[in-house]
């Protein structure tokens, strides 16, 4: 994929201020479902498909195992219940287009379809999966995504210095290079541009994949760029303190 950027997206690209909860959430999804890079799957996946709450099931019929999935599950916003807002705010014009690429041309749940038409109850099957979901999973584990996002920014911030924005792209992952105000994906076709709106760069501490971009409108955090962080910190299992280090 060649991703065009204009003067106006080169001066509004920047770093996340945080990690995005729902972003965090998305990741970490499509994470339970790869393959395991090594020796076995990575101690969060384990730790999380044991916590894997029942009321977060709904998740694996609307998000599928393997992108392009709905976007509009995963405000960049660092703020949970801010999220949430947006999700549950979503126009019913979004979601006829983008949750039928969730059944992949099978027959999809029927409350996959209710949702389709705006209604309002399987969207708050949707909040719910969303919020379970990161209560579970993610939460838990939250100061050390922090520290993970914040030591991949400070790792990136002597490039930005030497070597401008240009040089922090070539080197977000080995998947991605910049040529000619263009940054190529090479691991999947196709073009897009993000009309002079920039992105975020977004550390993840949960996705170990080739970047993921998300296309969203301002008020929904904007367009983002989410690339596994680095140096990666080892997630363990933290004390169950998550009230203090959510942002919720």
């Amino acid at each position: 994929m060649r991703v065009r950027f204009t003067t106006d997206d080169l001066l509004l690209t920047h770093f996340g201020e945080a990690p995005a909860p729902l972003a965090e959430v998305s990741a970490g999804l499509l994470e339970l479902r790869r393959p395991p890079a090594g020796t076995g799957p990575a101690r969060w996946v384990i730790r999380a498909r044991r916590a894997f709450p029942v009321t977060a099931r709904p998740l694996l019929d609307l998000i599928p195992a393997t992108v392009p999935s709905p976007t509009f599950v995963d405000p960049v916003v660092p703020s949970l219940d801010e999220g949430l807002e947006i999700v549950r705010a979503t126009p019913r014009s979004v979601l006829r287009t983008q949750v039928p690429a969730s059944w992949r041309g099978g027959r999809p749940p029927s409350w996959l379809r209710a949702l389709v038409e705006g209604d309002r109850e399987a969207m708050e099957t949707v909040v719910r999966a969303l919020r379970d979901f990161y209560l579970a999973c993610v939460a838990p584990y939250w100061s050390r995504i922090v520290a993970t996002f914040h030591a991949d920014m400070a790792e990136r911030i002597p490039v930005l210095a030497t070597s401008g924005l240009a040089g922090v792209l070539s080197t977000l992952h080995d998947d991605l290079a910049w040529r000619d105000n263009t940054l190529v994906r090479s691991w999947r076709p196709g073009e897009c541009s993000f009309g002079g709106r920039g992105m975020q760069l977004l550390p993840s501490a949960l996705w170990t994949g080739p970047p993921l971009f998300s296309g969203h409108l301002r008020e929904c955090g904007g367009n983002a760029l989410i690339y596994p962080a680095r140096p990666a910190i080892p997630i363990r299992s933290e004390e169950r303190r998550v009230g203090k280090e959510c942002r919720s």
